[in-house]
């Protein structure tokens, strides 16, 4: 078996079903089947080296016969056999980001296809673009492109040389790129911007810098 280090194993209802959605509707590659690709019972799928596996969630009564070893382990795999099968969406609350060259095109490409995704192409303000979409056990895939914001999400500056999915300016990061705690940016903004840049008394400048950092999305609450 090969796959990539971030590949991770959904458990399927109907795994012949899933590798199909996967395959033909989403565009992964089918790299690998077992027993065969008519009837799999696990698979392993590729999307540019990203790696997503997918297996047969047997019957309560097939995990209780399947393999051998100790009683503890024999009881695991029927709980979760049991807990499985009695959800109604097993996948809801679960999911995976998947990067694509351009998500605008992999989502027009999904459209032709005759998916439609629950939720369609939108920017982030944590600088990715993107849309998710459900598998058939209810996995919620989230594909994305990072993009270029426009504008610092912690203070507001605009980003003129921003790397794609880059979030904050270099005034809001020490050198390693890790955001300032809120205090240090409240404090800039008082002095470098409403007091040094708008002429503002201390106590006026320190009111309009908190209503200003209560819109960034980085600091959305305080």
């Amino acid at each position: 078996m090969s796959h990539s280090p971030n590949a991770v194993m959904l458990s399927c209802r109907d795994c012949a079903a899933s590798v199909a959605f996967y395959r033909d509707v989403l565009g992964f590659e089918l790299e690998q089947s077992w027993p065969d690709e008519a009837a799999p019972q696990w698979a392993n799928l590729l999307m540019d080296g990203q790696s997503i596996m997918l297996g047969q969630n047997p019957s309560e009564e097939e995990a209780a016969s399947c393999g051998h070893g100790p009683e503890d382990r024999l009881a695991f795999w029927r709980d979760n056999a049991r807990a499985f099968h009695a959800a109604d969406r097993p996948g809801v609350g679960v999911a995976f980001y998947i990067r694509v060259p351009d998500v605008d095109a992999y989502h027009a490409a999904l459209v032709e296809r005759g998916t439609t995704p629950l939720l369609g192409p939108m920017n982030q303000f944590y600088g990715l673009r993107d849309i998710v979409v459900a598998d058939p056990d209810g996995y919620q895939l989230v594909f994305y492109t990072p993009i270029k914001m426009s504008e610092c999400q912690s203070c507001g500056m605009p980003l003129a040389d921003a790397q794609p999915g880059q979030m904050y300016c270099g005034h809001c990061t020490d050198d390693a790129g890790n955001l300032h705690p809120y205090e240090a940016i409240l404090e800039g903004t008082i002095q470098g911007y409403f007091m040094g840049m708008r002429g503002m008394e201390r106590a006026e400048a320190e009111t309009a810098a908190k209503e200003h950092l209560a819109k960034m999305p980085a600091w959305v609450g305080r």
